[in-house]
C-alpha cells in the first residue's frame, strides 16, 4: 500500500462554530455514533480514588478494570488485552499479524477508514489472495449491516457497535477470531480512550507483550469500572432509531436497516449535503454513497429532519 492514508478525524465544535457562523451550543453532532449525553456512572466520585495516586504509574496493570471486563463478557482475564480505544486495538493485532510483503483483507465495503490506515501502518498491503489478517466490522459501519462472520482465519471482528445488536463473536476467541470493542459508544466514555480485545489466551498474552507499558490513563479506566458497574440500557437508542428511520422514509428517504446506533441514508451527492446540512449546524458523516446520522434524541433528530425538508 503505497502513499499516505487520509485521516479519519472531523474537525471541532469550535471549528465548525467558527466556520459556519454560529455559536458553539448551536452546534448539533450526528456524527460521531457516541452517546448525546453524559451518562449517570461518569462522576467526579469514579475519579476521586484514582487521583489521590495520579503522581504514580499504575505498576501491575489494571487487574480491576480487566476483572470487571471478564465478568460483563463473559472471559477470562487472561483472555483480554486493553487499549486507548478500540483504534490502539486495531493498530496493535494489524501490526501484530502484518507487515511489509504481507496481505489483509478488509470485508464489507465501505466499512470503517481506520481499517486500511492499520494495514497502511503495518506496511502491509491490503488484498483477499492469501491474507495473512481478515478484518471485518459487525456491525459494519457505516452501514450498520449486521452480515455474516467470513470464515477466513485469524479474523478480527471490531463489536464496537455490539451492545446495540445483541451479537457477538467472542465464542470463538479459541477458534483465531479476536473481538475488539469500545467504551466509546454505549458507556459513553468517548473522550476516555477505553477499549478492550477479546482473544485466545496464547494470542492475548502475545499481544499483551506488543502492547505498550500503561497504555489506559488510570483516570480513564477508573471511569470505564465505573460504567461497568452500571451498564446503560440500550432500548432507548433502539427505539428512537426506529422511530427516527420511520420519519425519514415519510420524508421519501431510504434509510438502511440497522444494528447499531445510526443509520445510512443513500444519497446522491453526500458531502453536498453534509455541507448543506453543516451551514445550519448539523454535522453528519458522508461516506461513499450517502450519509451516516448517530441517534440522539427525538428533540435533535426531529431538528435534523426539518433541515433535511
Amino acid at each position: 500500500m503505497a502513499g499516505t492514508v487520509l485521516s479519519y478525524d472531523a474537525p471541532s465544535t469550535e471549528e465548525i462554530a467558527q466556520r459556519v457562523g454560529l455559536p458553539v451550543d448551536e452546534i448539533i453532532r450526528f456524527d460521531g455514533n457516541t452517546s448525546p449525553h453524559l451518562l449517570p456512572s461518569t462522576r467526579a466520585e469514579a475519579l476521586a480514588e484514582e487521583l489521590a495516586r495520579i503522581h504514580t504509574y499504575p505498576h501491575g496493570g489494571y487487574p480491576r478494570l480487566e476483572e470487571a471486563i471478564a465478568r460483563y463478557a463473559g472471559v477470562s482475564r487472561e483472555n483480554i488485552v486493553l487499549g486507548a480505544g478500540a483504534d490502539d486495538l486495531i493498530l496493535l493485532v494489524t501490526r501484530a499479524f502484518a507487515g511489509p510483503g504481507d496481505r489483509v483483507a478488509i470485508a464489507n465495503d465501505p466499512t470503517y477508514p481506520m481499517f486500511p490506515i492499520a494495514v497502511w501502518v503495518a506496511g502491509a498491503e491490503i488484498g483477499d489472495e492469501d491474507p495473512v489478517l481478515t478484518i471485518c466490522c459487525r456491525p459494519n459501519n457505516p452501514t450498520g449491516e449486521l452480515g455474516e462472520l467470513p470464515s477466513s482465519r485469524p479474523l478480527v471482528v471490531d463489536e464496537a457497535y455490539f451492545e446495540y445488536a445483541g451479537e457477538t463473536a467472542a465464542g470463538l476467541i479459541d477458534d483465531g477470531v479476536i473481538v475488539l470493542r469500545t467504551f466509546s459508544k454505549l458507556f459513553g466514555l468517548a473522550g476516555a480512550r477505553v477499549g478492550y480485545a477479546l482473544a485466545g489466551r496464547d494470542v492475548a498474552a502475545e499481544l499483551n507483550q506488543r502492547q505498550h507499558p500503561a497504555p489506559l490513563s488510570t483516570l480513564s479506566a477508573a471511569l470505564a469500572i465505573a460504567a461497568l458497574q452500571s451498564p446503560p440500557a440500550v432500548g432507548p437508542i433502539l427505539e428512537e432509531r426506529e422511530r427516527f428511520a420511520e420519519r425519514l422514509r415519510g420524508l421519501g428517504h431510504e434509510p438502511l436497516p440497522s444494528h447499531a446506533n445510526f443509520l445510512y441514508l443513500p444519497v446522491d451527492d453526500p458531502q453536498r449535503l453534509a455541507d448543506q446540512l453543516l451551514n445550519q449546524g448539523f454535522a453528519v458523516r458522508p461516506v461513499r454513497g450517502g450519509i451516516r446520522i448517530t441517534i440522539r434524541n427525538e428533540q435533535d433528530d426531529e431538528r435534523l429532519l426539518v433541515a433535511l425538508q
